[in-house]
C-alpha cells in the first residue's frame, strides 16, 4: 500500500498571497467553520445542509486526527474562508477509502484556493493510505452534488473520475401508505440500544459486504457516526427479527435533518440505512421496514419520507423504493482516484 499510495513526504504549500492564515481546525473553530458551511450551502443550493453537530462530531473518534488531516484559511477577523479535511478510517476488509471534504467561501473563489486545497487533501489522503497496516483495494473519494458543475470541473481537472451516481428519492406521506405486510416468520420491533451490536453485525454481514464501496464499521465508529449523532431518531428506526431464532435479519435507521427543512420547503423523515440479510431478500422485508418508518415519520408530523440510493445497487433497492411510491429527485456523483 505504501508504494501504491505514492505519498509525498511533505504536503504541498497553500496560497500565501490570498489574505488567509492557514492552520488546522480545532473544536474552538466550530462556530466559524459552521458559518462558512452555511454560506457555502446556501450559495450552492446544496442537496444536504451541514449541521453544527456534524462538525463537532468530526473531533470525536480515534481515527480522526484534525491536527494532521485538516486545514483552514482564516482572514484577519478570524473568519474561516476555506477549509479541507481528509477523513480516513482504516479497515481490515473491504476498501481503504479516504473521503475529501472542503469548501471555499463564494467571495474567495477563482483565486486558486480550491485547487490548492484539493491538492493538499489528496496528498494527505495518500499519506493516510501509506500508513495503512492492511493492504486492500484503495481509492480516494470526493462526493459532489450533480448540480455543482464548477466543483466537478475542479475535481476532474485534478484527475478524479466520476465512477458512481446516487439519487435522492422522496415519498409524499399524504398519499395512502402501502400495507407493509411483515413476512411470515418475522416480527418488526422498534430500535433499542440493547440490539445495537446485533444490528451492527447484521450491517457488516449484509450491507457492508454486498454494497459496492462499503466496508465493515467497527463498534467505535458505529457508536459515533451511525447511532450517536444528534440527528439520529431511534423512535423512527426498526429491526426485523427472526421469530424462531431471535436473529436480526434486517434493520432501518432514521434521522431528522431539520437543517434541510427550511431550505427545501418541507419536513422530512430520512432513512439513513436500510438493509436485509441476503437469504431474506425478495420476501418483502425491506418494504415492511420502510412502511413502518413512513408511518413513524407521518406520526411525527413529517410531510415526506426521503432516502438516497446508488443507482447501480444490485439488490434491486431502486425498484423497491419506486414500488413504494418514492420518486427520483436530485442526484450526486462520486469521483475517485483508484489507488
Amino acid at each position: 500500500m505504501a508504494v501504491r499510495a505514492a505519498a509525498p513526504a511533505e504536503l504541498p504549500p497553500l496560497p500565501a498571497d490570498v489574505g488567509l492564515t492557514w492552520r488546522p481546525l480545532t473544536p474552538d473553530d466550530v462556530p466559524a467553520w459552521f458559518a462558512l458551511c452555511e454560506v457555502v450551502d446556501d450559495h450552492d443550493d446544496a442537496n444536504e445542509r451541514v449541521a453544527k453537530s456534524e462538525l463537532i462530531d468530526r473531533f470525536k473518534g480515534s481515527w480522526h486526527d484534525p491536527a494532521r488531516d485538516s486545514v483552514a484559511g482564516f482572514d484577519a477577523d478570524g473568519n474561516v474562508r476555506a477549509y479541507a479535511w481528509s477523513v480516513y478510517r482504516q479497515v481490515t476488509e473491504g476498501t481503504q477509502a479516504p473521503v475529501l471534504f472542503g469548501a471555499v467561501h463564494p467571495g474567495h473563489r477563482r483565486r486558486g484556493i480550491g485547487r490548492a486545497l484539493l491538492a493538499w487533501s489528496e496528498a494527505r489522503a495518500r499519506q493516510q493510505l501509506a500508513a495503512a497496516t492492511v493492504n486492500l483495494p484503495a481509492r480516494i473519494r470526493v462526493y459532489l452534488d450533480e448540480s455543482h458543475a464548477e466543483a466537478r470541473r475542479l475535481a476532474e481537472a485534478a484527475g478524479f473520475t466520476p465512477i458512481r451516481w446516487y439519487v435522492v428519492m422522496r415519498r409524499d406521506l399524504a398519499v395512502a401508505l402501502p400495507s407493509g405486510d411483515v413476512p411470515d416468520g418475522l416480527r418488526l420491533v422498534p430500535y433499542s440500544k440493547e440490539r445495537d451490536e446485533d444490528i451492527r453485525v447484521t450491517h457488516n454481514e449484509s450491507f457492508a459486504r454486498d454494497h459496492w464501496g462499503s466496508s465493515p464499521i467497527d463498534a467505535e465508529a458505529w457508536s459515533i457516526d451511525v447511532v450517536g449523532g444528534e440527528k439520529f431518531r431511534p423512535d423512527w428506526s426498526f429491526v426485523a427479527v427472526e421469530e424462531a431464532t431471535g436473529r436480526v435479519v434486517g434493520y432501518l435507521l432514521s434521522g431528522a435533518y431539520d437543517q434541510d427543512w427550511g431550505p427545501q420547503g418541507f419536513t422530512e423523515g430520512w432513512t439513513d440505512l436500510v438493509s436485509v440479510r441476503r437469504e431474506w431478500r425478495g420476501r418483502g422485508v425491506a418494504g415492511a421496514l420502510l412502511t413502518a418508518a413512513m408511518r413513524a415519520y407521518a406520526g411525527g408530523g413529517m410531510q415526506y419520507a426521503g432516502l438516497d440510493v446508488d443507482t447501480d445497487n444490485p439488490s434491486g433497492a431502486l425498484g423497491t423504493y419506486t414500488r413504494l411510491g418514492y420518486e427520483r429527485q436530485q442526484g450526486s456523483v462520486l469521483l475517485t482516484k483508484e489507488i
